[in-house]
């Protein structure tokens, strides 16, 4: 076997260790998500039994605090009769007082109502009528025992048809004073603990059930059979507490946790047969890759060949197959773009000469008007000995030599584009030079913000070529903002993708460029500002600096408007600046 096959092998055989071992840890991290889970539904079980004996206190504490207001009808009439009878009810009213207690009981969805008078003697219970008349000292110390109105939970006995029960309440006992009378009542106010209580709970085949301390059942769980199979786990308990602050009952709810060892037995087969798998797959993609690997390194070159520009490149065709297919298709590409290639050349320096000719054509064509009229008009005032001949002259004379320096500007900034030197290359800082080109635009209107990226790597670049580029980028960005209001021209810099490159971007929040400019904008004499006096020199010149340095210009619309200058640049001089980050 030779070395690549080896190396093909023994990268299968030791990409399987690791696969294994991840395989492993993944599935006990499955598992051990399992168990998470499992613990995060016990603890929002618990906080849902918190919250629904919390809320149930609540109900009854609102509904005897409402109760003991002197302004309720019931309590404000009985108040008023104990201070008219001197404590003691009359048949009457004691009547009156029976016939209103069931419905206002009924009326807060209670099964517990209980009023004493200032005797302590049972004024009213509608849930039990046999107290009634008899002395209750008890509905007095728990008033006094749960700081009055302190909801809890205790043991009642309720009429039933004609039976007596003795069931779970939650209530709240309260003192009611009369200060005019000076006669005080208790009130207690209850409502019994039932299956509503539960009812949250079930859900996800969880159970629950409520107990007493010594392990009776008050409610018995909704499927009584299965309780003690429910889970593993020893159920959540939750107190229900007494007037004494000791636990009367407790509310126990049994988490499901069925189907956890067959789910991790599961996922552990099925990582066991992706293993198997993918042992097969890299058996075979050991045989097919000691061949298929030798013919794409060779296609992988001549595409970095091509991204480069070496259009004469070639690669080898050694079968008859879809990877030959491929290296022909390639090589005809290779030879399809060469010859465009030199045929876009020279119709792109035929289709420039005579955009030169037509630029150089109507600038010279400007100046050569106003001459032509001024010596007219000199000649014509000399033929006739014009009186003000002196002045006409120097005006004349003034105008010819304006435009023949405005020809020789002409002349001049066509013959530096012509003759640009080569970058002279040195290590830069571009977040230096961008600093100290910016400087001189420091407190002007527009104003220009800097973003310069932390930590950006130096470049091989002319630093004078580059301090020409942004001079003409934020003056181009400045005529294209013009007076408006609310104009701002940012400069930032970052590092590239692949940090291979670094990257300069002006952004304006002008017009922006016309669609149909966008592919004509760094052509030489190219301009929108004609009436500005532009040759359209600017941005071509930008173009060809960053052409010199190995990098590329873009433009595009800036997020917020306005457009965009994007410039990549080589961190070193010759290397290639990939679109494709290879």
């Amino acid at each position: 076997m030779k070395l690549r096959g080896r190396f093909t092998v023994s990268l299968a055989l030791a990409a399987l260790v690791p696969i294994t071992i991840a395989a492993v840890v993944t599935t006990r991290s499955i598992a051990n998500k399992w168990r998470d889970d499992y613990a995060a539904r016990r603890d929002q079980a618990q906080r849902t039994v918190e919250s629904e004996l919390d809320t149930l206190q609540q109900r009854i504490e609102h509904a005897a605090q409402a109760l003991a207001s002197h302004a309720h009808p019931f309590v404000g009439k009985l108040l008023i009769d104990l201070a008219e009878s001197h404590g003691t009810l009359t048949g009457d009213e004691q009547r009156d007082l029976d016939q209103q207690a069931g419905p206002t009981m009924r009326g807060l969805s209670l099964d517990v109502f209980t009023v004493t008078g200032p005797d302590d003697v049972v004024l009213v219970a509608p849930h039990h009528h046999a107290e009634v008349g008899d002395p209750l000292p008890t509905v007095r110390r728990l008033a006094e025992q749960t700081s009055n109105g302190a909801p809890f939970f205790t043991r009642e006995t309720i009429m039933t048809g004609s039976t007596d029960e003795t069931v779970l309440v939650v209530e709240s006992a309260r003192l009611v004073h009369d200060s005019e009378s000076g006669y005080t009542i208790v009130l207690a106010a209850g409502k019994r603990v039932g299956d509503e209580l539960l009812q949250p709970l079930y859900r996800d085949g969880d159970d629950a059930r409520i107990v007493t301390p010594d392990n009776k059942v008050v409610l018995p769980p909704k499927n009584a059979d299965d309780w003690a199979h429910a889970s593993k786990d020893p159920p959540i308990q939750v107190a229900m507490l007494g007037p004494d602050h000791k636990p009367i009952a407790y509310v126990e709810v049994a988490v499901s946790d069925r189907g956890r060892d067959q789910v991790v037995r599961t996922i552990a087969l099925y990582a066991l047969l992706a293993l198997g798998a993918l042992a097969c797959v890299v058996v075979v993609g050991m045989f097919v890759a000691r061949r298929t690997v030798r013919d794409l390194d060779v296609l992988v070159e001549g595409s970095i060949a091509a991204a480069r520009g070496d259009l004469d490149h070639r690669v080898p065709v050694r079968d008859n197959d879809e990877v030959g297919a491929v290296a022909n298709a390639f090589n005809f590409m290779m030879e399809d773009l060469k010859t465009s290639k030199e045929k876009l050349v020279i119709a792109e320096r035929i289709a420039a000469w005579q955009d030169i000719a037509r630029r150089l054509a109507h600038e010279i064509k400007n100046p050569l008007t106003p001459i032509q009229m001024a010596m007219d008009t000199l000649r014509k005032s000399y033929k006739k000995q014009h009186p003000e001949f002196p002045e006409i002259l120097e005006e004349s004379t003034a105008t010819v030599l304006e435009e023949a320096d405005r020809l020789r500007r002409i002349v001049a900034e066509f013959s530096d584009f012509a003759r640009m030197p080569k970058p002279e290359l040195g290590r830069i800082d571009l977040n230096d030079v961008t600093s100290s080109a910016l400087a001189l635009y420091k407190g002007g209107s527009p104003p220009v913000e800097l973003k310069l990226a932390p930590d950006l790597p130096r470049l091989d670049a002319d630093k004078g070529q580059i301090n020409q580029v942004l001079l003409n980028l934020v003056e181009n960005a400045r005529d294209a903002l013009g007076d408006r209001d609310g104009g701002k021209i940012v400069v930032s810099t970052r590092r590239g993708e692949a940090n291979d490159r670094v990257m300069l971007i002006v952004d304006d929040n002008g017009p922006g460029v016309p669609p149909g400019a966008k592919d004509r904008v760094f052509a030489p004499y190219f301009t929108t500002k004609q009436m500005k006096g532009g040759t359209g020199l600017g941005l071509a010149i930008v173009h060809r600096i960053v052409s010199d340095h190995g990098g590329r210009i873009t433009i595009s619309d800036a997020p917020g408007g306005g457009a965009r200058f994007t410039i990549e640049l080589p961190l070193r001089d010759g290397a290639a600046l990939l679109a494709s980050r290879i």
